[in-house]
Order: structure tokens, then C-alpha cells, then sequence
């Protein structure tokens, strides 16, 4: 219909002003309605680059905090276990004093007493968290203790340490952070406080009626039981700095979450009052475009 006089173009032009505005109106609803500035990272302009960074650290912290929540979980049944060892360490040198101050038990009763003593200590130095052994160092799938194992004879020579026992792995276990802090993990079987508490034991075992060998055992585990203590100590430790890489990693991701919300978050009050702006112009402007369509050139002839 071409009876408009000039209007095509002015119409033309305020319908596409109109559908702008329009456009704009959709956006300050929708962060009304969203709290955010936007629903996809362009629409934040500048503050992208900024956001995707400070999301990636808030994963690597996560993914770090996990990380150290399941070695801490890890450490404490370690820590259980070697508190369990001293129980046994101290029951060991409890019965040995006793038997030292004249108690009536029989070699086949103090017999029986190391047996049972090494077998609690060979469970207890297999204990495992979900699978995996406590005490082997990095061979987490290995028990490592076999007291029968091939070349273990601790009474061969009973001042010397003798290992034989241990299958676990030489090299320890470890946790390092994303930031390069590295700790250790439990301890490992073949530590001096647990061999001399074996060793005790096979020394009772192999001399259940020899006075002598039974104060060489008492004094042994004597020694062992004041090493148990700062193995348990150590491990006491490393939950300890465990637990703090964790506590500080989620403050540390409370704040990026934080700044990044803020970062995304729309200015409400400022949305609203452009809405009311927006919409005021749109109806200018089809209040325009209908007295333009309106206009005839018949109205003028």
C-alpha cells in the first residue's frame, strides 16, 4: 500500500528503534527475574576472562579439597590402628612385669600369650581403609606383615632389628597438594617401634621359661611402646595439616564463589528502573508508529 505521504522510511526506521528497545526491555527482565547479568559468558563483557579464571581455581580447590578429605580419612584409620598397637604394646608390658614379679603362669600359658599377642599385632599391622593397607608405603594392595615369611627369625640374633617380616613397599606414601605442599601418609610396618614390639614377642615366644629372656623382652617393649607414641604422634600430625589444606581450601573457594556471584550479579534496582524506562519508550514508540500508519496521502488531495 503506497498511499502513506514519506512515511515508509520514518515507519521503517521507528520499528527497528522499536524492536532495539525491545531487546533491551527482554534483557533487564530477564536479570530481574535471574539475579544475573547475564545467562551466557559473553553477555558479561569484560568480567569473562575474570570469571572462567576464578572458576577454574574453584575447581582445582575442590578437586583438592577431595583429594584430602579421602587422605585424611585415610590417616585417621591409621592413627586408630597405631593407637590400637599401643593398647597391645602396653598389655605386652603389663603381663611381662607381671610375670617378672613372680606370677605362677606356666611356659604353655606365656606360650599362648605371644602367639595371641602376634597374632593381634599382624592383624593390626594389616589393617586396611576401604581395601587399601594401611602400612605398606605405596604398596597399598600388599599386607605388610608375614611373620612366618621366609628369613624372618628375630630370635637368630635378639639385639638386632630384623625386618624380615615387612612386604610392604621401601618407599612411603604420600599426599601432595595442587600448591606443592607434599605429606606423608601413615607410617609403614617396618618402622623400629613395630619391629621391636615383634621382636619382644618372638623373644617370649622362644624362651617362655627363661627369666633373663623376659626382662630383655619387658625392656624391648618398653622401648617399643615409647616409639609407638611418636609414630602415633606423627600421624596425629599429618591429619592435623591434612584437615588444614582442606579448612583452608574451602574458605578459599567460599570467596572465589563469592566474587564470582558478584562478579555475575545483576543491579536490580538499576534493572528495574530501566525496565520502567524501556517500557515507556516502547509505548512512545507505538504510539508513533501507529499515527504514522495512520497517515494517507488521500487525507491530503
Amino acid at each position: 500500500m503506497i498511499s502513506r505521504i514519506s512515511t515508509f522510511a520514518h515507519n521503517g526506521a521507528m520499528v527497528a528503534a522499536s524492536l532495539q528497545v525491545q531487546a533491551k526491555l527482554a534483557d533487564q527482565q530477564t536479570q530481574t527475574a535471574s539475579g544475573v547479568k547475564s545467562q551466557t559468558y559473553g553477555g558479561m563483557a569484560q568480567s569473562t576472562a575474570s570469571i572462567l579464571t576464578l572458576s577454574s581455581q574453584s575447581a582445582r580447590l575442590s578437586a583438592d579439597s577431595t583429594a584430602a578429605t579421602s587422605a585424611g580419612a585415610y590417616v585417621q584409620a591409621a592413627y586408630s590402628a597405631v593407637g590400637q598397637i599401643a593398647d597391645l604394646a602396653t598389655t605386652v608390658k603389663t603381663q611381662l612385669a607381671s610375670m617378672m614379679s613372680g606370677s605362677t603362669a606356666g611356659a604353655d600359658t606365656i606360650s599362648q600369650y605371644a602367639s595371641d599377642w602376634l597374632a593381634d599385632l599382624k592383624t593390626l599391622l594389616n589393617s586396611q581403609q576401604g581395601g587399601t593397607y594401611l602400612f605398606s608405603g605405596q604398596a597399598t594392595d600388599v599386607a605388610p606383615a608375614d611373620f612366618s615369611a621366609t628369613g624372618y627369625d628375630p630370635t637368630a640374633d635378639e639385639t638386632a632389628s630384623d625386618t624380615g617380616y615387612y612386604q610392604g613397599s621401601t618407599t612411603g606414601l604420600s599426599y601432595t597438594s595442587s600448591q606443592g605442599q607434599t605429606i606423608g601418609l601413615s607410617v609403614s610396618a617396618n618402622a623400629p617401634a613395630f619391629e621391636q614390639l615383634a621382636r619382644a614377642i618372638a623373644i617370649v615366644a622362644a624362651h617362655p621359661d627363661d627369666s633373663d629372656a623376659i626382662k630383655s623382652a619387658y625392656a624391648l617393649a618398653g622401648t617399643a611402646l615409647s616409639g609407638v607414641g611418636t609414630l602415633q604422634e606423627s600421624v596425629s600430625i599429618q591429619a592435623a595439616s591434612l584437615s588444614s589444606i582442606s579448612d583452608r581450601n574451602t574458605a578459599q573457594i567460599d570467596a572465589i564463589d563469592t566474587l564470582v556471584t558478584s562478579m555475575k550479579g545483576a543491579d536490580l534496582s538499576q534493572a528495574a528502573v530501566l525496565v520502567t524506562q524501556y517500557q515507556t519508550q516502547l509505548e512512545a514508540m507505538y504510539s508513533m508508529i501507529s499515527k504514522l500508519a495512520s497517515m494517507s496521502l488521500t487525507k491530503y488531495l
